[in-house]
């Protein structure tokens, strides 16, 4: 199964979810592979930190045809394709071959706005991808406020599922990021990796049906 992080906007935490989530995944049994389309190759930089090995990593920072597709994740259970916050060509393609597109959104009014033309975009991708579902992800939360309970209502108006799961602005994120590793392998026992956890069961489970 392919699942991608798309959204316009950058600095929404794609990546560190795209890691995480392909992490938890990996140490769960699954054979996976993280493709990272983003021309910058931030999940690569992440990668020659430590030459992280718990799952595959492959840059392909252009439009992604489907036999292109089914060569990159032959042998992997499941696939997550890091997008580039663009609206452009790679993200069009890549939503044309996923099963499922998670759109993470921070909590504020601004983040939410400016991610209607992704949504968009995922609407019209589905017309011709009829397997594609998306599923929006309130991401960089401020921990134990108000804000996300009402990110959460705001989201409503796109029409469009919203993970239960909410993933926090966190130090953990960012210390395991820099030291090129998985929060569930830096911080295994933190809030955040029980986040991940979380958010990883809830997207198996959305794999099912």
């Amino acid at each position: 199964m392919i699942i991608s992080l798309v959204n316009q906007k950058g600095g929404v935490g794609k990546t560190t979810i795209a890691v995480n989530l392909a992490g938890c995944l990996a140490l769960r049994g699954y054979r996976m592979l993280l493709i990272d389309a983003d021309p910058q190759g931030s999940v690569l930089q992440w990668r020659s930190i430590e030459d992280n090995q718990l799952f595959d990593v492959k840059h392909f920072p252009r439009p992604l045809t489907r036999d292109e597709a089914k060569t990159l994740v032959r042998g992997y259970q499941h696939t997550i394709i890091d997008a580039p916050p663009a609206i452009g060509e790679i993200t069009r393609s890549i939503l044309h071959l996923s099963r499922l597109a998670i759109v993470p959104i921070g909590p504020s009014p601004l983040d939410i706005w400016s991610s209607k033309d992704t949504v968009s975009l995922i609407k019209e991708a589905k017309k011709t991808n009829r397997r594609l579902k998306g599923k929006l992800l309130i991401c960089r939360k401020i921990a134990r406020t108000r804000v996300g309970r009402e990110a959460r209502e705001a989201m409503e108006t796109y029409s469009m599922d919203v993970f239960e799961s909410d993933i926090s602005q966190r130090i953990a994120y960012v210390e395991a990021m820099i030291s090129g590793l998985s929060v569930l392998q830096s911080a295994p026992g933190s809030e955040a990796a029980s986040e991940i956890r979380n958010l990883c069961q809830e997207l198996i489970q959305t794999m099912e049906v």
